[in-house]
């Protein structure tokens, strides 16, 4: 697919809702008042209330209630290195774009069960990595400028939503590994674990075929099938089990998944090897929940509404260490949403990920491995802004003894519709 296909996939993504905007205002719904008389008519409470509502009917309500749902977001990295690393002088920059349609069947062609989803990334800016000389990437928006098709696949429930099937090409960390409580630290080894090979995930999904069933006792199990840009293929399958602890329904789960690349791989002494694979492990569960009555709008009485929670994870991967860049790895975390009484849609965290260095033999003046400890603190400015202030201390960034520990803050600014 051509970059001029993709630029104008991009504009018609974007452009659409204010193209029914601009129509909405040119023939509106509802006629203003030109007489004395209509003004009078217009002016009573029932005729209010019904030009009230026409009027908030924006475009892209009319099209989720047609199954059409846009979205657009803007990500912005700043990063100042204070110490050490690869550099320490200036800072640097880069915005990830991001705008995408969801199809919901059963609304706009009566195809019960069914989704389809497309996005468009637009990325520039300097890579952090370059900047901070770290292997693990503290930045999970880093990656080369370009713009480009990111996912567009279709997918099909069944069983009351507890078998799914998906098709396309897909982010393969929005199905295996997932960790719901890393979403909002910025350091990549937080979302998935670095020792998967060739995962099909940010910035590059590939095709793919998978599977996933819930059953009613809270197991689950997942299956998906990836290309591997022409190494070979890429079985990934995971099982696991939900859970909610207590009268407070405390949600917790533990996942264990097992990957294999497929195809020739050259090991680092030179060998060659016929496939590799991996295991990996995300655990989370919820620890804390404060409830408060509420008022609820449908009825009269009061309805108790979650305000804050806390919540822990771990994730665990391992390698082969022959052909893998990180043979182990180990990480973890703790959020807290709404910490502070009055800034409930807040979210603090602290959290760490290790990850050992493979056994190439010529690597003699590296470091075993790299650990970065992670905080940051999420302030929810408006509904579609936010701005989280995060600082990630580095030890043996790159695994490189000749650079010394860094300590790198980075303010996002997250901008969403």
């Amino acid at each position: 697919m051509s970059t001029e296909l993709l630029k104008r996939i991009w504009m018609f993504v974007v452009l659409t809702p204010a193209f029914f905007a601009a129509r909405a205002q040119d023939s509106p719904l509802v006629p203003q008042p030109k007489t004395e008389m209509e003004a009078v008519q217009a002016s009573e409470p029932a005729l209010q209330a019904s030009l009230s509502e026409e009027k908030s009917s924006l475009p892209w309500q009319r099209l989720e209630a047609r199954g059409i749902t846009p979205q657009v977001t803007l990500l912005v990295d700043w990063s100042k290195n204070f110490r050490g690393g690869a550099c320490s002088r200036g800072s640097v920059a880069r915005q990830l774009f991001k705008s995408s349609l969801t199809l919901d069947t059963e609304k706009s062609l009566g195809w019960k069960g069914g989704t389809g989803f497309a996005s468009l990334y637009y990325h520039t800016g300097k890579h952090g990595g370059e900047y901070a000389g770290d292997a693990q990437g503290f930045s999970n928006i880093d990656a080369p400028p370009r713009t480009y098709l990111y996912e567009l696949w279709m997918q099909q429930e069944l069983l009351g939503g507890r078998l799914r099937f998906k098709a396309g090409k897909v982010d393969s960390n929005t199905e295996f590994a997932v960790v719901d409580n890393g979403g909002d630290f910025l350091n990549s080894s937080m979302g998935y674990s670095p020792t998967i090979i060739g995962f099909a995930t940010y910035p590059q999904p590939r095709p793919s075929l998978n599977v996933s069933y819930q059953a009613r006792n809270r197991y689950y199990a997942k299956a998906g099938l990836y290309d591997s840009a022409g190494v070979g293929a890429m079985p990934v399958a995971e099982v696991g089990r939900r859970w909610a602890m207590t009268s407070s329904e405390l949600e917790g789960k533990l996942g264990f998944g097992y990957w294999r690349q497929t195809g020739r791989m050259e090991c680092f002494d030179g060998d060659d090897l016929e496939g590799t694979g991996g295991f990996f492990l995300v655990s989370e569960q919820e620890m804390w929940r404060s409830h408060r009555s509420s008022p609820s709008p449908a009825t009269s009485g009061a309805q108790e509404t979650p305000q804050s929670n806390m919540a822990v994870f771990f994730q665990y991967g391992s390698a082969n260490a022959d052909v893998s860049p990180f043979s182990k790895h180990v990480g973890g975390g703790f959020v807290w949403r709404g910490a502070l009484p009055k800034r409930r849609s807040d979210v603090v965290g602290v959290g760490a990920t290790w990850a050992s260095l493979h056994d190439e033999p010529e690597a003699t003046t590296s470091e075993p491995a790299e650990l970065v400890l992670e905080a940051f603190y999420k302030i929810r400015v408006t509904s579609f802004l936010s701005i989280a202030p995060d600082v990630q201390f580095i030890h043996s960034p790159g695994l490189l003894s000749s650079q010394r520990d860094c300590l790198v803050a980075t303010p996002r600014v997250t901008i969403s519709f």
